[in-house]
């Protein structure tokens, strides 16, 4: 019985300090309030990312608008880059690490088009170890990383949607009904 209790006290105990921490889920925490329509520009509409954006923004039930006129927000993407640098070499002046970046330049307009925000710049970047002789399965983790990268953008695009969001829908400190009768 004394052993129950100490497993109930140490599962209690875990909990309460991994809540208390701010740890969550990865993916968790997205969900867009206040947030009805969304009309999504992209020069290329067949990148991987375009794709990855609207399949995350109707996964949080977010209609997408085929014009600007009827959504709510719009979100431009301009200038997606890919790069793939060397990071470290060996002794033997060989790769031994590459860097991954995946960048893109992001405006968020409201329904009259008026921008929200500056101009931002959302970028990921991952580093891998490189093998020389186990090419294929280096650019299968390759392709993994880009992939995380872009989820990982379309996180940050979601969560700036998300502070715009709340921050236009907030209540004003100075609305009529607050102000002193005379």
């Amino acid at each position: 019985m004394k052993k129950l209790i100490h497993i109930a006290l140490a599962g209690l105990l875990t909990a309460v300090m991994v809540t208390g921490c701010g740890w969550h889920l990865r993916g968790s925490g997205q969900t867009l309030n206040n947030i009805s329509s969304v009309y999504v520009s992209a020069p290329n509409r067949q990148s991987d990312f375009y794709r990855s954006l609207i399949r995350a923004l109707k996964a949080s039930k977010i209609e997408i608008t085929p014009s600007a006129t009827g959504a709510q927000y719009s979100i431009v993407a301009l200038n997606e880059k890919s790069s793939r640098r060397t990071a470290t070499v060996s002794a033997g002046a060989r790769v031994s690490e590459y860097q991954l970046t995946e960048a893109i330049d992001i405006l968020i307009l409201d329904a009259d088009g008026k921008q929200l925000g500056s101009r931002t710049t959302l970028s990921a970047e991952r580093y891998f170890d490189f093998d020389e002789n186990d090419v294929q399965s280096k650019r299968e983790e390759t392709e993994l990383l880009q992939r995380e990268m872009r989820n990982d953008l379309v996180r940050q695009v979601i969560n700036r949607l998300n502070a715009i969001s709340n921050r236009t829908s907030a209540p004003s400190d100075t609305s009529a009904e607050d102000a002193p009768a005379s």
